[in-house]
């Protein structure tokens, strides 16, 4: 039986997250959203007027702290610029809220986590 590779495990677990956040009634509005070379934001999703940019970790183990412990500051500085560059895009007629979520898939289970990005 082949080993999925690590971007396998990542397509899958993208996949999983966007069910996950369509259950919670969000629409997925962009997967992969690339800001250059900056960053890539995995899944964009919007619930009213409340955007959420996930970052989605697949890990087959907990080893270093696992998916929680993944996002640190320069990401998160990242993840804020291309998400600036996202909102610019939009043709934004409404007051939107938003926030960057983390959602982990390790062990066969999903750990959402809200807000990663307060200070």
């Amino acid at each position: 039986m082949k080993v999925p590779t690590r971007r396998e495990r990542g397509i899958v677990g993208e996949r999983r997250a966007g069910e996950f956040l369509r259950e919670q009634g969000f629409e997925i509005i962009a997967t992969n959203f690339r800001y250059g070379r900056i960053a890539e934001i995995d899944i964009i999703a919007k619930r009213g007027n409340l955007i959420v940019f996930a970052e989605v970790k697949s890990r087959v183990t907990a080893a270093f702290g696992g998916g929680l412990y993944s996002i640190r500051g320069k990401k998160i500085i990242a993840l804020r610029r291309a998400a600036e560059h996202f909102l610019a895009s939009m043709d934004a007629r409404e007051d939107l809220l938003y926030r960057f979520d983390l959602i982990v898939l390790q062990d066969g289970s999903l750990q959402w986590i809200e807000d990663i990005s307060r200070g």
